[in-house]
């Protein structure tokens, strides 16, 4: 298991949203199983609706 952050810069299209310039992250946890050395199963967990408000595609909770 690895819990990770990924950063980077919005510089191409992303999901149909244009490149904005802005610099994003996004926290991700992967899951793998593992059976006589070998990759057997993978489960991914990724903040998609926090990717989304940070590009712009969705808005921000209102405070």
């Amino acid at each position: 298991m690895t819990r990770k952050t990924f950063h980077g810069t919005h510089t191409g299209e992303f999901m149909g949203l244009p490149a904005t310039g802005n610099a994003i992250s996004v926290d991700v946890i992967d899951i793998v199983r593992v059976r006589d050395g070998r990759f057997v199963e993978h489960w991914n967990v990724l903040d998609t609706l926090a990717l989304m408000q940070q590009l712009g595609g969705v808005a921000p909770p209102a405070r």
